[in-house]
């Protein structure tokens, strides 16, 4: 959605935290604070574009976002009705898929510590949060269903590894160091996710206020994230993909019905849209200087389009070059997905997220052959394996987020 403090009649947004300022109206007419549809309804199905079929629920279908104050929709954005000129896409999943992600999903239980409710050994906020999306894009809920339990201990696991490392700030921290602003972005942005189905729960909406507040205190002065917080050594350099995950845990946020101010997201668009080249990839960073500043990648571009889109910046000078770039870029490679060549899971998770959102065409061309390319790679136990030592968890829980991006269930991977 667009960032704006007021919808346009000029209504004032609702209270924090009330869930009500973005969400879905689906099913019986209910409205969840993170926007998910509900389970109810009868059996039913809908057909795609191409006559493939999406088994679904009625009361699953995934609704049409709606500013609920001030009565204002969302098709009444100019550049949202020009994407839907496109051909649809097509909802659900082929059966061959799902039994394939229900293999995933169980695998990526077994992953669970049943004592801590961690996901993983290594990096398990990150993880564990991931983790927790995957649940929710399979259509979990809070409160039922088979695998309830393991997505309220996983948010558990993150409560109670939110950390206070200053009056008013919480920060989501096992001691693990490496990774560590990524683990705060990704942890906060489930937080929100889940967040509207735990009827507002007032202790995890203390620890979103100071989750976020976190995130802010650690806004750069070029308006991106780095790799520390605000007082440690090394505040100050910023790096594309921390920022990234930085604003998406803010538009989750926002969604749920926090507060989040406009400008420190104007800073952030900004910095996405500076740190992009003439050829439309994206840099390492615009503060460290030397081969960094000039250092791009596949992966940095896919999430930096997918952010810009998922932030309201449509058709944009900048999103149409990143978005060439990709079109450019993965036809060079046998498969799509092996464009990703430095960060395998990472790479491909935001390349979904930027192509589903680019429309039919793009999507059709990019995830067809990365669907087989998955399926392939699963292992005989269900999951996935990962470069660079992330894990298991890690990359099973990233698979099954990408293979699910079709159900509609998790409202961050939308424009």
């Amino acid at each position: 959605m667009p960032w704006g403090a007021r919808g346009r009649a000029g209504a004032e947004l609702p209270a924090e935290g009330s869930g009500a300022a973005v969400g879905h109206v689906c099913g019986r007419g209910r409205t969840l604070g993170l926007g998910r549809p509900l389970r109810d309804g009868a059996d039913g199905a809908v057909a795609g574009a191409n006559g493939v079929r999406a088994e679904l629920r009625t009361g699953l279908i995934p609704c049409m976002p709606l500013l609920l104050f001030a009565g204002s929709l969302l098709a009444s954005w100019p550049a949202a009705a020009a994407a839907e000129e496109q051909a649809p896409l097509v909802l659900g999943l082929s059966p061959g898929t799902e039994a394939v992600v229900q293999r995933g999903l169980d695998r990526l239980l077994q992953l669970q510590d049943s004592k801590t409710g961690a996901f993983g050994e290594r990096y398990r906020i990150a993880s564990t949060a991931l983790a927790g999306l995957a649940l929710l894009a399979a259509g979990q809920h809070w409160d039922r269903g088979p695998r309830a339990q393991a997505l309220r201990d996983a948010v558990s696991y993150l409560r109670l590894n939110a950390q206070q490392p200053q009056p008013g700030l919480v920060f989501f921290y096992d001691g693990e160091s490496q990774g560590k602003m990524h683990a705060h972005g990704f942890a906060l942005l489930l937080a929100c996710e889940v967040y509207g189905e735990t009827d507002h729960d007032a202790e995890l909406a203390g620890l979103i206020r100071g989750g976020v507040r976190a995130v802010l205190e650690a806004q750069t002065p070029r308006g991106g994230w780095g790799y520390y917080l605000r007082g440690e050594s090394g505040f100050g350099e910023d790096e594309a993909s921390v920022t990234i995950t930085q604003i998406q845990a803010l538009r989750a946020a926002r969604n749920a019905g926090f507060h989040v101010p406009v400008q420190a997201i104007e800073r952030a668009i900004e910095y996405v849209k500076a740190s992009m080249t003439a050829d439309g990839s994206v840099r390492y960073s615009l503060s460290m200087g030397g081969a960094e500043s000039q250092r791009t990648s596949y992966e940095l571009t896919a999430a930096a389009v997918a952010t810009l889109n998922a932030s309201g910046v449509y058709r944009s000078e900048e999103l149409e070059r990143g978005l060439g770039y990709l079109r450019a870029r993965y036809p060079q490679y046998r498969t799509p997905d092996r464009a990703a060549t430095d960060f395998y899971w990472y790479g491909n998770l935001y390349a979904a997220q930027a192509l589903w959102q680019a429309g039919s065409a793009d999507w059709q061309a990019w995830f067809p052959a990365v669907e087989r390319r998955l399926i392939e790679l699963q292992q005989p136990e269900g999951g996935w394996t990962s470069e660079r030592n992330f894990g298991e968890a890690y990359a099973t829980a990233t698979a099954l987020l990408i293979l699910q991006i079709p159900r509609r269930y998790v409202p961050i991977f939308e424009r």
